[in-house]
């Protein structure tokens, strides 16, 4: 197993967190962002961290909902929380034939864990955390509308039945396109999580240990802070670059010939000028186009409240618009490379 890259910064938006789950909130916490912008790794630091926030008896439990085989990688808790394995083990077995992962029956099994698999523990009077992680991906966009409700309904009945001091739930995902779904009902709170800034991004290269001739100010304007592209061109593309850009110049070729045949890629060569011309030039074609961009995880909205009530503004240098970003500033070079190279060869 390869050895945890050390945390980094985020103090902001653990104190957000911490304050939203030192009192009962009405909804589950909902939060997105860009793919790889470390929702994931925040979560776990929060889990780790709920002991310490909130004394030795509370519970926090955070689970991996894309996590198809490992129980242990699937489930993490705070220090002092043990779980019955047994009982949760028994309990998936009953759904293993319906080709689900263990992450996605863990998601749907909270009150389970809460109520059976806690060794030792009363929710009474205490403190409670449960964090699901990329659920949309797990459960798949036709579900996730009713799963936030289902978990907005599951909260209230445990606090009427359990009478903890608080018990929150809080949902991650990075698919853009489940936002739209989620924001329609009143069954969650949504609140958005960003890439690093840049001292905390020179901070995870050093720690990386970059190789010869990589340079902080190119990965910087390519990742626009993005610490899981950092780590993927780190660990494996081991720094080279050129070979990271092939790959998704690769990927993105299908992508292009979508717009070509839907003819949408002038709208795309605006949109590469000015992400924010969604806005400030609507039409039906730039509307289709957004749609396909979100889908492909390729840009995101960002006109969002973050956890931690800090504005994202606006920087051109790393294609980051007023309302909506490129997920990765790579991504807006790729295609725009791509859209040259086709047009020069017709």
């Amino acid at each position: 197993m390869s050895e945890e890259i050390r945390f980094v910064n985020r103090l902001q938006e653990l104190k957000a967190l911490r304050d939203w789950c030192s009192k009962q909130r009405d909804v589950p916490l909902y939060i997105y962002g860009p793919e790889g912008c470390g929702k994931t790794r925040l979560l776990k630091e929060f889990v780790r961290k709920f002991n310490e926030y909130f004394g030795e008896k509370a519970i926090a439990i955070y689970i991996d909902a894309l996590e198809r085989v490992s129980l242990e990688k699937a489930l993490l808790t705070s220090k002092t929380v043990e779980i019955a394995k047994e009982v949760i083990e028994k309990f998936i077995d009953k759904f293993t034939n319906k080709g689900f992962g263990i992450g996605r029956i863990l998601a749907d099994a909270i009150s389970v864990i809460l109520e059976k698999a806690l060794i030792k523990r009363k929710l009474e009077d205490n403190y409670v955390l449960v964090a699901i992680d990329d659920v949309t991906r797990a459960i798949g966009l036709d579900q996730i509308e009713s799963y936030v409700k289902w978990l907005y309904e599951l909260l209230w009945k445990l606090q009427e039945e359990y009478k903890p001091r608080a018990i929150n739930f809080i949902v991650t995902t990075s698919e853009g396109q489940s936002l739209d779904l989620v924001s329609r009902h009143r069954h969650a709170h949504i609140r958005l999580i960003w890439n690093l800034d840049k001292q905390s991004f020179r901070e995870l290269f050093c720690e990386l240990k970059p190789k010869k001739g990589v340079n902080l100010e190119n990965t910087w304007r390519l990742f626009g802070g993005n610490p899981g592209k950092l780590v993927e061109l780190a660990k494996q593309f081991e720094w080279n670059l050129e070979e990271m850009k092939e790959h998704y110049r690769k990927l993105f070729h299908p992508v292009v010939l979508k717009l070509w045949k839907e003819d949408l890629v002038k709208d795309l060569v605006n949109v590469l000028n000015d992400i924010d011309i969604f806005f400030s030039k609507p039409s039906a074609s730039k509307g289709r186009l957004q749609e396909i961009l979100i889908e492909r995880n390729l840009i995101i909205y960002k006109n969002m409240t973050t956890v931690h009530k800090i504005e994202i503004s606006p920087d051109p240098e790393i294609s980051v618009g007023k309302y909506f970003a490129w997920q990765v500033p790579l991504y807006r070079e790729l295609l725009r490379e791509i859209i040259s190279e086709s047009i020069s060869s017709t």
